[in-house]
């Protein structure tokens, strides 16, 4: 298929939010990135990291008491805290698939003709989200389902249901904020960012979990299959033997950051999927929820 130019409105409107991906935005990423992971005493974590649960409205009740009792080292090691036991249910029926991660959910939309429409109207190719012509055609007539992770949210990412994961696609880009009012501005930014793309083997047939970075965002690291941060080319990991993956298995973790958009291939419906019923684009949305 034709590759789609990006429109010079959302061209310019790119250079207005990242004036120089080469030592602007991304420097400033990177500088956040290694500022949070940089050891902290526990006597400026401690409050800080307490401003940030009061700013943003972090619910506590699900951290793992354990580890937030000692106190953390670094705002990374709390960015990427675990949950306490049975903070999550996972639905184990064995046809449910359930939400990789918690959220937002930003839009749910068909595949057709290789493109999904955004929530803003612009197309997006699934080819060039998941950097793989061959992939993307098993998503025709499939469906996509984008979750934004709020900075209050745990930010690792789950296998949707019982999966083989088959390979591993790291795609360099830009680290746009992924807001509503930045998706406004450059609409295909979804395809512009960095991603890390999970290409899993199930019984739904392939599924690719995406996982988007944004501003901000470190790196992202994928807990089964150890992967470089920021790549400067497409890298296609394949994963021999494949890993077997449980329901609700870790499969990456975002340190800082962002979105994740689960592809499904043809077959499975909407009603398959793990949305609120009824379906109301910016509800809230739990790792682990299958459909209701």
């Amino acid at each position: 298929m034709t590759e789609r130019p990006i429109p010079l409105r959302a061209r310019l409107a790119a250079s207005f939010i990242d004036v120089s991906p080469e030592w602007g935005v991304v420097a400033a990423s990177k500088l956040m990135g290694a500022a949070a992971r940089a050891r902290l005493p526990r006597l400026v974590s401690r409050p800080a990291i307490a401003a940030y649960c009061r700013y943003f409205g972090v619910d506590l009740d699900d951290v793992d008491a354990a580890s937030h009792s000692t106190g953390y080292d670094s705002f990374d090691a709390f960015f990427t805290r675990r949950l306490r036991r049975g903070a999550r249910t996972i639905d184990r029926a064995s046809a449910a698939i359930v939400s990789p991660c918690d959220g937002l959910l930003r839009e749910v939309v068909q595949i057709r003709e290789g493109v999904t429409v955004n929530a803003k109207g612009t197309a997006m190719s699934i080819a060039e989200l998941v950097a793989d012509e061959e992939v993307a055609r098993r998503f025709e007539g499939g469906w996509a389902a984008t979750i934004y992770l709020h900075p209050r949210d745990y930010h690792r990412v789950h296998a949707p249901c019982d999966a083989l994961a088959e390979q591993v696609i790291l795609v360099p880009g830009r680290l746009l904020p992924v807001t509503d009012a930045a998706i406004e501005r450059v609409p295909s930014l979804f395809t512009l960012n960095e991603r890390l793309v999970h290409i899993l083997d199930t019984v739904h047939g392939t599924m690719a979990v995406v996982m988007v970075a944004a501003f901000g965002v470190g790196h992202m690291s994928c807990v089964y299959r150890h992967i470089s941060a920021h790549p400067r080319e497409i890298q296609r990991v394949p994963c021999e033997p494949p890993p077997r993956l449980r329901k609700g298995d870790e499969l990456g973790i975002f340190h800082l950051g962002s979105t994740v958009v689960l592809v499904t291939e043809p077959g499975v419906e909407p009603i398959d999927l793990p949305l609120p019923a009824p379906l109301r684009l910016g509800q809230a949305i739990l790792q682990g929820r299958g459909k209701p």
